[in-house]
């Protein structure tokens, strides 16, 4: 009998540690952010944006971002248009940060928050940077 209680005491202790997530950082992208602007690649491109016309939500429990886009100028580049995408936050030992950001399926690049700032950048493969603030 003692055996078993200690059985169960180690199981109910050791399992709640056990986790399956891939990223135990995956809620390190939680809330709105306005994204400000987009620059980069070959092209130049260097498109600011009024903080609020278009916002990023992330949700880190659904890891579904939504996303409101209201620019209605088709010459500034601004990435998604309105809609749910899926995100994850994925190890990545290729890029010099070591985590990625993938929205929808695409490969959006490293990423740091710091204070206000969300700053997504892919400009190491000649891609893009995007900022948001909070």
């Amino acid at each position: 009998m003692k055996s078993i209680l200690s059985l169960t005491f180690l199981i109910l202790v050791l399992l709640p540690s056990c986790s399956n997530d891939s990223n135990p950082n995956s809620d390190v992208v939680q809330g709105q952010w306005k994204l400000i602007n987009v620059s980069g690649t070959f092209a130049g491109i260097n498109n600011d944006f009024a903080p609020g016309l278009i916002t990023w939500n992330f949700n880190p429990t659904t890891q579904m971002v939504t996303i409101v886009n209201n620019n209605t100028d088709v010459n500034l580049w601004d990435v998604f248009e309105t809609g749910v995408y899926n995100y994850q936050i994925l190890d990545n030992p290729e890029f010099p940060c070591g985590e990625i950001i993938k929205i929808d399926g695409i490969e959006m690049g490293c990423f740091s928050i710091s204070n206000d700032s969300f700053v997504i950048d892919q400009s190491i493969a000649d891609g893009f940077r995007l900022q948001l603030v909070q």
